[in-house]
Order: structure tokens, then C-alpha cells, then sequence
């Protein structure tokens, strides 16, 4: 294949990222949804490059996000219409570049449904923690080693790989911070304070997926 035809490839190319729950109908979708407002805020038409989806491990596929959810992901000025649930599977955990968890129960049904991901899928909390603790400035130095600045989907595999390389080393104060409850069947207070942990989770990794640099 010639340099073109390889350069056209990758300009088709896209970076996947999907987020994983149990019934895929409040916190993978809500992340979802933050996640697709977060990268059109910042690339603009550019958000194309990312495909961002969700499932669950027991979801029924079909069903709407909850109301509690949909209404979150509103007040954070994201858009739930159209949401449908969707039961996780190998092929879509195959298909995707970044799985990113609501705890570390899901992380661990992820691999063992599919075990080459296990360097590629997360808890949402713990991608951003690590990428925090690595700090935004540094992954960029790291990434612009090999990766051109306008390549985002290669720059977003480049930073898999960095936070992969040093989870390792940047333990959670307490194991259960890598786990975010379930709200289903929970007062609407409840729904908005996980929401807020999820887009404090989500603003992190989409900003070290994407760049500040």
C-alpha cells in the first residue's frame, strides 16, 4: 500500500470508545452522552474522528436511559434523545479502543468476555485518575514524541497506551474510589451526584484523549 492510500486510511479512520454499565440506562449512557458534548465542545466538526457508544453487561437492548438520566445529561447541556440500550458483547469490546467502566466488577466481566482488551479497558474513575496523576502536560510531551499534533485518533491510542503503562503506579486512595454506585431506583439527588462524579471522570479523559497541550 502506498504512503496516500496509508494517509487516506487513517484520515477514515475513527477512535472508539464505549462505555460500559450493568443495564445500560443510567451511568454508561449518561457517560455517553457527556462524552459526545465534551469532544464537540472541543474539536468542533472534528468530533467525528470519535465514535462513542455504550452497553451493558445485563442490559436489554432497546430501552431508553432512564428519565433521571436523560434529565442529568441535559442539565450538563448534553443531548439524551435517542439513547437505546445495547447487551455488551465480544465483538463490540473487540471493536473498541477504549472501554471505559462503571466499576471494577464491569472491568473484569470485559476482559474475561473478551481478554485481549485487558490493557484498553478502565474504570471510568481510574482512566482519569491516572491521567491526572500523570499530569495533561506531560502526556502531551509524551505523545508528541511519535504522534503529529493533527492525528487525534493516533494521539488518542498513544495516551491508552501511556495511562496503561502507569496505572500500576497510581493506586486509588481506596480500591471502592474505582467504583461508581448504581442510581437506579434512586432519588433524583442521588442520579445528580453520580452524574457529577461521571463528568468530572469523562471532562478528565476526553481532555487527555484529545490534548491541552
Amino acid at each position: 500500500m502506498g504512503d496516500a492510500a496509508v494517509e487516506g486510511q487513517r484520515t477514515m479512520s475513527r477512535f472508539s470508545i464505549m462505555f460500559v454499565c450493568t443495564g445500560n440506562l443510567c451511568r454508561s449512557p449518561m457517560a455517553e452522552r457527556l462524552a459526545v458534548a465534551a469532544l464537540r465542545r472541543r474539536l468542533g466538526p472534528r468530533a467525528d474522528l470519535f465514535r462513542i457508544h455504550s452497553a451493558g453487561t445485563h442490559a436489554v437492548s432497546g430501552w431508553p436511559m432512564t428519565t433521571e438520566a436523560a434529565a442529568v445529561v441535559a442539565a450538563y447541556g448534553a443531548d439524551p434523545a435517542g439513547f437505546v440500550s445495547t447487551e455488551l458483547t465480544a465483538d463490540l469490546i473487540a471493536e473498541a479502543d477504549l472501554v471505559l467502566t462503571a466499576t471494577r466488577a464491569h472491568r473484569s466481566q470485559v476482559v474475561t468476555l473478551e481478554p485481549s482488551a485487558l490493557r484498553r479497558v478502565f474504570t471510568m474513575t481510574e482512566f482519569a485518575r491516572v491521567a491526572r496523576e500523570v499530569g495533561f502536560a506531560q502526556i502531551c510531551r509524551e505523545v508528541e514524541e511519535s504522534v503529529p499534533a493533527q492525528d487525534l485518533v493516533e494521539r488518542a491510542h498513544a495516551v491508552v497506551a501511556i495511562v496503561a503503562r502507569r496505572r500500576g503506579t497510581v493506586r486509588p486512595t481506596r480500591p471502592d474510589e474505582d467504583d461508581i454506585a448504581d442510581p437506579i431506583g434512586q432519588p433524583m439527588a442521588v442520579y445528580q451526584s453520580i452524574g457529577d462524579v461521571i463528568a468530572r471522570a469523562v471532562d478528565a479523559s476526553i481532555t487527555a484523549l484529545v490534548g491541552r497541550c
